[in-house]
């Protein structure tokens, strides 16, 4: 196999967030699949077989467990598959996922790759009343009075749910300080919590265990644009600029726009190849 390490959302070299990129001619088996995203330890791996020109069946990774979709994975893979099989310097690639299918339209830009993905329209999965905040709060070392007034916390996914939580305070002091914070998202249907600022527009999340923060998260970044339009924080014709990585010592940025025909969430942003190399045990 082979395989290329890509910086996702990222303004330089060695900036954004890291991902390894996997060309197979078939998946391994899954257990040599986490063995390898454990050895790489980015906060995600994805692995690619190529059904035809432009289509690719993807399986995504975190050293913990397979997602059945992550953002930045997919927008690293598309400009990977631009470098490796495109001629041309644009192009659109489709990534078969475990549950859904994702479009990439990816232009190469020097040494770099601009990239657009389609996550298709949000869905507005559950909104916890106010009475019961301090029990998703809590976990994250925050309270009520980091609210801010008028944003609700809402369980949003674009293909991986997340319990959004809009402050207007607290960011800098925001972590996981429990053992059980997965489980208790599990109960309202999030898989992670996405903590932002709605003035800053700048976001935090981690590993449900609290171990790791991610630097740029794709696959929050359009439940988190479609949440701001919901709420009348962004007209639908402005484009949203979401920061992220911060406090993990690598800014970034993500781009989000709704689709004007569609409705579907589109996130955006720079990727830049840095590393490529061959597995060399028979794979």
């Amino acid at each position: 196999m082979r395989y290329y390490h890509a910086d996702v959302f990222c303004k330089e070299p060695m900036t954004g967030n890291g991902l390894t990129v996997f060309i197979a001619k078939a998946f391994p088996e899954r257990t040599v699949m986490q063995q390898l995203a454990r050895e790489f330890r980015q906060f995600e791996t994805i692995f690619l077989v190529q059904r035809s020109d432009a289509v690719f069946d993807a399986r995504i990774f975190t050293v913990e467990e397979e997602l059945d979709f992550a953002g930045h994975p997919v927008l690293g893979a598309a400009a990977v598959v631009q470098h490796e099989f495109f001629q041309e310097a644009s192009g659109t690639v489709l990534f078969n996922l475990n549950s859904k299918q994702v479009s990439v339209f990816c232009t190469a830009q020097g040494d770099s790759y601009d990239c657009c993905m389609d996550q298709g329209p949000a869905d507005f999965i559950y909104a916890p009343e106010p009475e019961v905040y301090a029990r998703y709060l809590q976990p994250l070392n925050l309270t009520v009075h980091n609210i801010a007034a008028g944003f609700p916390l809402e369980v949003v996914s674009t293909g991986l749910p997340y319990l959004l939580v809009p402050l207007a305070s607290g960011l800098e002091q925001a972590h996981i300080v429990v053992a059980d914070y997965e489980s208790r998202l599990a109960q309202i249907g999030a898989k992670f919590a996405y903590v932002f600022d709605v003035n800053a527009v700048e976001g935090r999340t981690w590993d449900n265990a609290g171990m790791a923060e991610d630097v740029a998260t794709g696959s929050a970044a359009g439940p988190v644009g479609a949440y701001l339009y919901k709420h009348n924080s962004f007209s639908l014709s402005q484009e949203i600029l979401l920061r992220q990585g911060r406090f993990a010592g690598r800014d970034s940025k993500i781009s989000i726009r709704r689709d004007k025909t569609s409705g579907n969430m589109l996130v955006s942003g720079q990727v830049r190849l840095l590393v490529c190399g061959d597995y060399l045990q028979g794979i």
